[in-house]
């Protein structure tokens, strides 16, 4: 009896594993690199040129049940490999962006050591940092990753380290951002002891390393 239980447990484990939603948690869960994100549908065509008859680099099928193939790099296909975010609910699923030209956007498999990068049509979304802080912060809110400095939770009057401190993100219940300025964000913050704060927080170092994602 006991030894069924405890492979109950963990083909259970393994399920929610399988089934579980892409988010980053760390700021070394995301590459340091990209211009913001594109909203890819399924089938993606990813081309070595932003061009019609460039050359076929991989042709990618998914659902929103945690499925993907691949046509060509099939042993590059996992789900956490391919996506930074990948959201079974809200049937989202976003590729990092390296570059954008006349409704092209160059996107990459997010994870894997050697990224698969190719050029994808303009029907696949892309969204700038201040877009997709702004359009997808706001509607969904967005959260600190779990191994930000103390001195990454500052809050400032203004989108500047020289300007003053306002407080500080301490145990958040919700976050949302007002307004997009560079590598700033302006935001409301509800505190765990119910008290709201207001300030400018830097969402992106200038390495490049996130230090906020959008809670999807």
């Amino acid at each position: 009896m006991k030894k069924l239980i405890l492979l109950l447990i963990i083909f259970f484990n393994i399920y929610i594993a399988t089934n579980a939603n892409i988010l980053p948690h760390y700021s070394n869960g995301l590459r340091r690199y990209g211009i913001g994100y594109t909203k890819v549908e399924s089938p993606l065509e990813m081309r070595r040129e932003a061009k019609e008859d460039g050359e076929l680099l991989e042709k990618l099928l998914f659902d929103y049940k945690g499925n993907a193939t691949c046509s060509i790099n099939k042993d590059r296909c996992p789900i956490e490999e391919i996506f930074s975010v990948y959201s079974r609910e809200k049937k989202i699923a976003l590729l990092t962006t390296l570059d954008e030209s006349q409704g092209w956007s160059l996107v990459c498999f997010n994870q894997a050591t050697t990224p698969i990068c190719g050029w994808v049509k303009e029907e696949n979304k892309y969204y700038n940092w201040n877009d997709f802080y702004s359009i997808f912060g706001k509607k969904y809110g967005i959260y600190l990753f779990k191994d930000m400095q103390k001195n990454d939770k500052i809050l400032y009057s203004a989108p500047m380290k020289q300007s003053n401190s306002v407080g500080s993100i301490e145990l958040p219940k919700h976050i949302s951002p007002w307004l997009v300025r560079g590598n700033w964000i302006l935001v409301k913050v509800h505190d765990i002891n119910n008290q709201f704060k207001t300030g400018w927080i830097n969402f992106r170092g200038n390495d490049g390393r996130l230090k906020v994602f959008v809670k999807f």
